[in-house]
Protein backbone atom coordinates (compact mmCIF):
# COMPACT_ATOMS: atom_id res chain seq x y z
CA UNK A 1 0.00 0.00 0.00
CA UNK A 2 1.03 3.73 -0.48
CA UNK A 3 0.07 6.72 0.43
CA UNK A 4 1.20 10.57 -0.83
CA UNK A 5 1.30 13.42 1.37
CA UNK A 6 0.72 15.31 -0.99
CA UNK A 7 1.54 19.45 -1.42
CA UNK A 8 1.05 22.33 -3.89
CA UNK A 9 4.64 23.47 -3.30
CA UNK A 10 8.16 22.31 -1.80
CA UNK A 11 7.23 24.11 1.94
CA UNK A 12 3.47 24.29 1.25
CA UNK A 13 1.05 22.46 4.38
CA UNK A 14 0.21 19.14 3.10
CA UNK A 15 -3.37 18.10 1.95
CA UNK A 16 -4.62 16.53 4.98
CA UNK A 17 -5.26 17.68 8.32
CA UNK A 18 -3.19 17.27 11.81
CA UNK A 19 -6.07 14.70 12.83
CA UNK A 20 -6.00 13.16 9.44
CA UNK A 21 -2.09 12.46 9.61
CA UNK A 22 -2.63 11.44 13.08
CA UNK A 23 -4.70 8.93 12.49
CA UNK A 24 -2.90 7.79 9.19
CA UNK A 25 0.61 7.63 11.50
CA UNK A 26 -1.54 5.89 14.31
CA UNK A 27 -3.07 3.26 12.34
CA UNK A 28 0.14 1.74 10.37
CA UNK A 29 2.29 2.20 13.48
CA UNK A 30 4.66 4.76 11.77
CA UNK A 31 7.70 5.13 13.63
CA UNK A 32 8.11 8.05 15.68
CA UNK A 33 10.96 9.53 13.56
CA UNK A 34 9.26 10.11 10.82
CA UNK A 35 7.59 13.30 11.83
CA UNK A 36 11.45 14.90 11.58
CA UNK A 37 11.21 14.58 8.03
CA UNK A 38 7.34 16.08 8.13
CA UNK A 39 8.40 19.21 9.80
CA UNK A 40 9.50 20.65 6.53
CA UNK A 41 6.50 21.26 4.95
CA UNK A 42 3.77 24.14 5.99
CA UNK A 43 7.10 26.48 7.35
CA UNK A 44 6.39 28.91 9.76
CA UNK A 45 9.01 31.05 8.17
CA UNK A 46 7.97 31.22 4.84
CA UNK A 47 10.69 30.02 3.14
CA UNK A 48 12.78 26.42 2.81
CA UNK A 49 14.89 26.72 5.99
CA UNK A 50 14.35 23.26 6.51
CA UNK A 51 15.76 21.67 3.38
CA UNK A 52 18.92 21.17 5.12
CA UNK A 53 17.84 18.64 6.69
CA UNK A 54 18.25 15.14 6.21
CA UNK A 55 18.16 12.12 7.91
CA UNK A 56 18.10 7.83 7.83
CA UNK A 57 16.24 6.10 10.55
CA UNK A 58 15.40 2.22 10.60
CA UNK A 59 13.95 0.35 13.15
CA UNK A 60 13.43 -3.16 12.86
CA UNK A 61 12.01 -6.45 14.83
CA UNK A 62 12.19 -9.75 12.96
CA UNK A 63 11.46 -11.89 15.66
CA UNK A 64 9.28 -12.07 18.87
CA UNK A 65 7.50 -8.58 18.35
CA UNK A 66 5.27 -7.04 20.70
CA UNK A 67 1.62 -8.57 21.22
CA UNK A 68 0.03 -5.09 20.14
CA UNK A 69 1.52 -5.19 17.07
CA UNK A 70 0.04 -8.64 15.65
CA UNK A 71 -3.22 -7.90 13.90
CA UNK A 72 -3.69 -10.60 12.11
CA UNK A 73 -6.65 -9.27 10.78
CA UNK A 74 -5.47 -6.48 9.47
CA UNK A 75 -2.75 -8.39 7.73
CA UNK A 76 -0.17 -7.63 10.20
CA UNK A 77 2.50 -9.77 11.51
CA UNK A 78 4.66 -7.69 13.87
CA UNK A 79 8.22 -9.45 11.77
CA UNK A 80 8.76 -5.87 10.18
CA UNK A 81 11.26 -3.54 9.36
CA UNK A 82 10.88 0.11 8.91
CA UNK A 83 13.07 2.95 7.29
CA UNK A 84 12.71 6.71 6.98
CA UNK A 85 14.69 9.62 5.18
CA UNK A 86 14.18 12.08 2.55
CA UNK A 87 15.61 12.78 -0.76
CA UNK A 88 16.22 15.83 -2.46
CA UNK A 89 16.91 16.78 -5.83
CA UNK A 90 16.80 20.23 -8.36
CA UNK A 91 13.25 21.36 -9.90
CA UNK A 92 14.06 23.46 -13.42
CA UNK A 93 11.84 26.93 -12.54
CA UNK A 94 12.24 28.64 -15.44
CA UNK A 95 12.59 32.34 -15.07
CA UNK A 96 13.44 31.76 -11.21
CA UNK A 97 16.44 29.42 -12.25
CA UNK A 98 16.77 26.30 -10.19
CA UNK A 99 14.92 25.39 -6.74
CA UNK A 100 16.36 22.70 -3.78
CA UNK A 101 13.21 19.97 -3.50
CA UNK A 102 13.05 17.63 -1.10
CA UNK A 103 10.60 14.37 -0.57
CA UNK A 104 10.08 12.57 3.15
CA UNK A 105 9.89 8.87 2.75
CA UNK A 106 8.76 6.38 5.14
CA UNK A 107 8.60 2.37 4.31
CA UNK A 108 7.89 -0.73 6.08
CA UNK A 109 8.01 -4.33 5.17
CA UNK A 110 6.24 -7.32 6.91
CA UNK A 111 8.17 -10.21 6.54
CA UNK A 112 5.74 -11.93 8.03
CA UNK A 113 2.61 -11.41 5.69
CA UNK A 114 4.85 -10.29 2.60
CA UNK A 115 3.44 -6.67 2.50
CA UNK A 116 4.73 -3.13 2.56
CA UNK A 117 3.76 0.15 3.26
CA UNK A 118 4.89 3.86 1.58
CA UNK A 119 3.87 7.01 3.32
CA UNK A 120 5.89 9.93 1.07
CA UNK A 121 5.81 13.61 1.59
CA UNK A 122 5.31 14.23 -2.12
CA UNK A 123 5.50 18.04 -3.38
CA UNK A 124 3.79 18.70 -6.16
CA UNK A 125 3.03 14.94 -7.00
CA UNK A 126 6.02 14.30 -8.98
CA UNK A 127 6.90 11.24 -7.10
CA UNK A 128 3.37 9.65 -7.64
CA UNK A 129 3.79 10.08 -11.43
CA UNK A 130 7.38 8.25 -11.19
CA UNK A 131 5.82 5.37 -9.31
CA UNK A 132 2.54 5.69 -11.52
CA UNK A 133 4.93 5.04 -14.04
CA UNK A 134 6.61 1.92 -12.61
CA UNK A 135 2.87 0.33 -10.62
CA UNK A 136 0.05 1.64 -12.19
CA UNK A 137 -2.91 1.83 -10.47
CA UNK A 138 -5.86 -0.65 -10.81
CA UNK A 139 -3.71 -3.11 -12.60
CA UNK A 140 -2.73 -6.36 -10.74
CA UNK A 141 0.70 -7.30 -11.18
CA UNK A 142 1.16 -10.84 -9.94
CA UNK A 143 5.16 -11.36 -10.49
CA UNK A 144 5.64 -8.61 -7.93
CA UNK A 145 3.89 -9.20 -5.06
CA UNK A 146 2.84 -12.92 -4.76
CA UNK A 147 5.82 -14.47 -2.34
CA UNK A 148 8.04 -12.70 -0.40
CA UNK A 149 10.95 -12.48 -3.05
CA UNK A 150 8.72 -10.98 -5.21
CA UNK A 151 7.64 -8.28 -3.14
CA UNK A 152 11.22 -7.72 -1.01
CA UNK A 153 12.55 -7.24 -4.88
CA UNK A 154 9.49 -5.00 -5.72
CA UNK A 155 10.11 -2.23 -2.81
CA UNK A 156 13.95 -1.91 -3.64
CA UNK A 157 12.37 -1.17 -7.20
CA UNK A 158 10.65 1.67 -5.40
CA UNK A 159 14.01 3.02 -3.28
CA UNK A 160 15.90 2.44 -6.64
CA UNK A 161 13.05 4.26 -8.74
CA UNK A 162 13.08 7.13 -5.79
CA UNK A 163 17.34 7.07 -5.86
CA UNK A 164 16.70 8.19 -9.42
CA UNK A 165 14.38 10.92 -9.00
CA UNK A 166 16.96 11.88 -6.58
CA UNK A 167 19.69 12.00 -9.09
CA UNK A 168 18.63 12.97 -12.40
CA UNK A 169 18.56 16.74 -12.24
CA UNK A 170 21.66 17.77 -10.77
CA UNK A 171 23.94 17.68 -13.91
CA UNK A 172 21.57 20.02 -15.38
CA UNK A 173 21.34 22.46 -12.37
CA UNK A 174 25.36 22.01 -12.38
CA UNK A 175 25.52 23.07 -16.08
CA UNK A 176 23.10 26.04 -15.24
CA UNK A 177 25.32 27.53 -12.35
CA UNK A 178 28.43 27.06 -14.39
CA UNK A 179 27.00 29.24 -17.31
CA UNK A 180 25.63 31.80 -14.82
CA UNK A 181 29.17 32.09 -12.95
CA UNK A 182 30.83 32.14 -16.67
CA UNK A 183 28.31 35.52 -17.60
CA UNK A 184 28.88 36.88 -13.80
CA UNK A 185 32.83 36.72 -13.72
CA UNK A 186 34.03 36.81 -17.16
CA UNK A 187 34.36 40.34 -17.32
CA UNK A 188 36.46 40.33 -14.32
CA UNK A 189 38.91 37.52 -15.98
CA UNK A 190 39.54 40.07 -19.25
CA UNK A 191 40.44 43.21 -17.49
CA UNK A 192 43.96 43.97 -18.60
CA UNK A 193 44.34 47.63 -19.04
CA UNK A 194 43.01 50.20 -16.57
CA UNK A 195 40.20 51.42 -18.68
CA UNK A 196 38.65 47.96 -18.06
CA UNK A 197 39.37 47.93 -14.40
CA UNK A 198 36.81 51.91 -14.62
CA UNK A 199 33.98 49.63 -16.13
CA UNK A 200 33.54 46.91 -13.19
CA UNK A 201 30.53 47.22 -11.54
CA UNK A 202 31.20 46.74 -7.69
CA UNK A 203 27.79 45.32 -7.39
CA UNK A 204 28.53 42.14 -9.28
CA UNK A 205 30.18 41.54 -5.87
CA UNK A 206 27.39 40.47 -3.91
CA UNK A 207 25.89 38.52 -6.95
CA UNK A 208 29.04 36.54 -7.37
CA UNK A 209 29.08 35.58 -3.98
CA UNK A 210 25.06 35.11 -4.07
CA UNK A 211 25.84 32.32 -6.64
CA UNK A 212 28.79 30.82 -4.49
CA UNK A 213 26.36 30.23 -1.90
CA UNK A 214 23.93 28.87 -3.70
CA UNK A 215 26.61 26.16 -5.49
CA UNK A 216 27.51 25.50 -1.95
CA UNK A 217 23.76 24.19 -0.80
CA UNK A 218 23.72 22.26 -4.15
CA UNK A 219 27.36 20.49 -2.70
CA UNK A 220 25.33 19.95 0.58
CA UNK A 221 22.32 18.33 -0.90
CA UNK A 222 23.67 16.14 -3.52
CA UNK A 223 26.50 15.28 -0.91
CA UNK A 224 23.35 14.42 1.62
CA UNK A 225 22.24 12.18 -1.12
CA UNK A 226 25.10 9.93 -1.49
CA UNK A 227 25.32 9.91 2.32
CA UNK A 228 21.60 8.40 2.48
CA UNK A 229 22.11 6.10 -0.37
CA UNK A 230 25.26 4.47 0.89
CA UNK A 231 23.00 4.30 4.54
CA UNK A 232 20.44 2.34 2.18
CA UNK A 233 23.03 0.19 0.62
CA UNK A 234 24.48 -0.38 3.64
CA UNK A 235 20.66 -1.79 5.35
CA UNK A 236 19.95 -3.92 2.83
CA UNK A 237 23.60 -5.79 3.22
CA UNK A 238 23.29 -5.63 6.82
CA UNK A 239 19.51 -6.69 6.76
CA UNK A 240 20.37 -10.14 4.89
CA UNK A 241 23.50 -10.78 7.02
CA UNK A 242 21.18 -10.11 10.17
CA UNK A 243 20.63 -13.75 12.32
CA UNK A 244 17.09 -12.64 12.55
CA UNK A 245 16.09 -12.30 8.62
CA UNK A 246 13.93 -15.66 7.37
CA UNK A 247 16.85 -18.59 6.30
CA UNK A 248 14.74 -19.99 3.70
CA UNK A 249 14.23 -16.06 1.93
CA UNK A 250 17.62 -15.44 2.84
CA UNK A 251 19.31 -17.00 -0.19
CA UNK A 252 16.40 -16.12 -2.86
CA UNK A 253 16.76 -12.53 -1.61
CA UNK A 254 20.67 -12.17 -1.75
CA UNK A 255 21.09 -12.37 -6.12
CA UNK A 256 17.80 -9.01 -5.71
CA UNK A 257 20.12 -7.48 -2.85
CA UNK A 258 23.16 -7.74 -4.76
CA UNK A 259 21.72 -5.73 -7.89
CA UNK A 260 20.00 -3.40 -5.57
CA UNK A 261 23.17 -2.30 -4.27
CA UNK A 262 25.17 -2.59 -7.99
CA UNK A 263 22.98 -0.07 -9.14
CA UNK A 264 22.60 2.17 -6.20
CA UNK A 265 26.60 2.16 -6.22
CA UNK A 266 25.90 3.60 -9.90
CA UNK A 267 24.10 6.46 -8.40
CA UNK A 268 26.46 7.18 -6.36
CA UNK A 269 29.23 7.31 -8.26
CA UNK A 270 27.21 9.60 -11.23
CA UNK A 271 26.52 11.98 -8.03
CA UNK A 272 30.19 12.11 -6.06
CA UNK A 273 31.43 12.81 -10.17
CA UNK A 274 28.79 15.70 -10.37
CA UNK A 275 29.84 16.87 -6.74
CA UNK A 276 33.45 17.05 -7.85
CA UNK A 277 32.26 19.28 -10.92
CA UNK A 278 30.55 21.57 -8.22
CA UNK A 279 33.70 21.49 -5.68
CA UNK A 280 35.86 22.70 -9.27
CA UNK A 281 32.76 25.26 -9.98
CA UNK A 282 33.51 26.74 -6.42
CA UNK A 283 36.69 27.19 -6.66
CA UNK A 284 36.35 28.86 -9.82
CA UNK A 285 34.06 31.10 -8.34
CA UNK A 286 36.47 31.80 -5.40
CA UNK A 287 39.77 32.44 -7.19
CA UNK A 288 37.34 34.35 -9.28
CA UNK A 289 36.08 36.53 -6.92
CA UNK A 290 39.12 36.95 -5.15
CA UNK A 291 39.91 38.70 -8.83
CA UNK A 292 37.06 40.61 -8.96
CA UNK A 293 38.21 42.09 -5.69
CA UNK A 294 41.33 42.80 -6.33
CA UNK A 295 40.56 44.55 -9.40
CA UNK A 296 37.79 46.43 -7.76
CA UNK A 297 40.14 47.51 -4.89
CA UNK A 298 42.27 48.79 -7.69
CA UNK A 299 38.96 51.10 -8.92
CA UNK A 300 38.83 52.63 -5.63
CA UNK A 301 42.48 53.20 -5.85
CA UNK A 302 41.83 55.01 -9.42
CA UNK A 303 39.72 57.01 -7.78
CA UNK A 304 40.77 57.74 -4.93
CA UNK A 305 44.17 59.06 -6.58
CA UNK A 306 41.60 61.27 -9.03
CA UNK A 307 40.45 62.73 -6.15
CA UNK A 308 43.82 63.20 -4.78
CA UNK A 309 44.90 64.64 -7.44
CA UNK A 310 41.56 67.08 -7.61
CA UNK A 311 42.80 68.25 -3.68
CA UNK A 312 46.52 68.77 -4.89
CA UNK A 313 45.18 71.31 -7.49
CA UNK A 314 42.50 72.88 -4.93
CA UNK A 315 45.48 73.14 -2.86
CA UNK A 316 47.76 74.34 -5.27
CA UNK A 317 45.22 77.34 -5.61
CA UNK A 318 44.88 78.03 -2.27
CA UNK A 319 48.80 78.21 -2.45
CA UNK A 320 48.59 80.58 -5.31
CA UNK A 321 45.87 82.73 -3.62
CA UNK A 322 48.22 82.88 -0.18
CA UNK A 323 50.67 84.00 -1.92
CA UNK A 324 48.79 87.00 -3.46
CA UNK A 325 47.36 88.09 -0.50
CA UNK A 326 51.04 87.22 1.36
CA UNK A 327 52.49 90.18 -1.36
CA UNK A 328 49.58 92.53 -0.35
CA UNK A 329 50.22 92.23 3.23
CA UNK A 330 53.64 92.79 2.71
CA UNK A 331 53.18 96.19 0.78
CA UNK A 332 50.51 97.03 2.94
CA UNK A 333 52.84 97.00 5.74
CA UNK A 334 55.65 98.91 3.77
CA UNK A 335 53.40 101.43 3.17
CA UNK A 336 51.10 102.02 6.61
CA UNK A 337 54.06 103.64 8.56
CA UNK A 338 54.28 106.25 5.70
CA UNK A 339 50.19 106.70 5.03
CA UNK A 340 49.95 107.52 9.16
CA UNK A 341 52.58 110.13 9.65
CA UNK A 342 52.00 111.63 6.30
CA UNK A 343 48.06 111.62 7.32
CA UNK A 344 48.69 112.59 10.94
CA UNK A 345 51.18 115.23 9.96
CA UNK A 346 49.97 116.44 6.91
CA UNK A 347 53.09 117.05 5.34
CA UNK A 348 53.33 118.56 2.10
CA UNK A 349 57.30 117.84 0.84
CA UNK A 350 56.26 119.65 -2.55
CA UNK A 351 53.60 122.10 -3.37
CA UNK A 352 51.65 122.68 -6.22
CA UNK A 353 49.16 125.62 -5.78
CA UNK A 354 51.65 127.66 -6.47
CA UNK A 355 54.02 126.26 -8.80
CA UNK A 356 56.34 123.57 -7.66
CA UNK A 357 57.44 124.19 -4.35
CA UNK A 358 59.78 121.35 -2.94
CA UNK A 359 60.30 121.59 1.00
CA UNK A 360 63.08 120.37 2.57
CA UNK A 361 61.96 120.81 6.18
CA UNK A 362 59.06 118.70 5.04
CA UNK A 363 60.74 115.71 3.77
CA UNK A 364 63.16 115.87 6.67
CA UNK A 365 60.33 115.78 9.59
CA UNK A 366 58.64 113.35 7.41
CA UNK A 367 61.54 110.74 7.36
CA UNK A 368 62.37 111.66 11.09
CA UNK A 369 58.57 110.65 11.75
CA UNK A 370 58.34 107.64 9.44
CA UNK A 371 61.57 106.11 9.39
CA UNK A 372 61.25 105.23 13.33
CA UNK A 373 57.72 103.87 12.76
CA UNK A 374 58.61 101.67 10.08
CA UNK A 375 60.80 99.90 12.49
CA UNK A 376 58.73 99.59 15.40
CA UNK A 377 56.29 98.06 12.84
CA UNK A 378 58.90 96.03 11.58
CA UNK A 379 60.70 94.71 14.25
CA UNK A 380 57.75 93.45 16.67
CA UNK A 381 56.45 91.95 13.17
CA UNK A 382 59.55 90.26 12.99
CA UNK A 383 59.84 88.96 16.86
CA UNK A 384 56.42 88.18 16.44
CA UNK A 385 56.91 85.93 13.95
CA UNK A 386 59.94 84.28 15.43
CA UNK A 387 58.42 83.00 18.27
CA UNK A 388 55.12 81.83 16.48
CA UNK A 389 57.24 79.60 13.89
CA UNK A 390 59.30 78.32 17.43
CA UNK A 391 56.26 77.59 18.91
CA UNK A 392 55.13 75.51 15.36
CA UNK A 393 58.54 73.80 15.14
CA UNK A 394 58.02 72.28 19.06
CA UNK A 395 55.00 71.20 18.46
CA UNK A 396 55.53 69.70 15.41
CA UNK A 397 58.42 67.68 16.47
CA UNK A 398 56.77 66.49 19.61
CA UNK A 399 54.11 65.30 16.73
CA UNK A 400 57.14 63.28 14.48
CA UNK A 401 58.61 62.32 18.11
CA UNK A 402 55.13 61.01 18.89
CA UNK A 403 54.47 59.34 15.80
CA UNK A 404 58.24 57.66 14.84
CA UNK A 405 56.81 54.72 12.49
CA UNK A 406 54.56 57.65 10.64
CA UNK A 407 57.71 59.97 10.09
CA UNK A 408 60.17 57.63 9.28
CA UNK A 409 60.53 57.78 5.99
CA UNK A 410 60.59 61.36 6.01
CA UNK A 411 63.34 61.07 8.97
CA UNK A 412 65.39 59.20 6.83
CA UNK A 413 64.78 61.74 3.80
CA UNK A 414 66.09 64.42 5.88
CA UNK A 415 69.21 62.69 6.89
CA UNK A 416 70.36 61.77 3.75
Amino acid sequence: MDSFLCAESAIGPLELSAMMLFQLLSFYQVMLHFLDFLYVYASLHGDDKELHFSGFRTQKTLINPPPASILPELGRSGRQYQLCYNLKTAIDKGSDGWKTRQAAIHHQFDIGQNTQLWIIGDPRSSIKNIIGELYRENNSYPTSFNTFEQSFRSSMDVHLALASWATSEWRWNIRFLEERAETLTLKATLVKEKAHIETLDPGSLSSVQRWEEKTTDTVMSMESNVNILKLLQRFYKDLLKDSDFPQRERRACQQGVKNFCFQLEELICEMQMQIARARVLMKVLAERKTMLIQNLQAQSAIISSRLAASMYDQADRSAIEAIAVRIVTIVTVVYLPATFSSTFFSTDVIKYQNGEVFSKVALDRFLEVTLPLMLLTFVPAGVWFWIERRKRRKTSRRAKEALVDLFSDETDCEAK
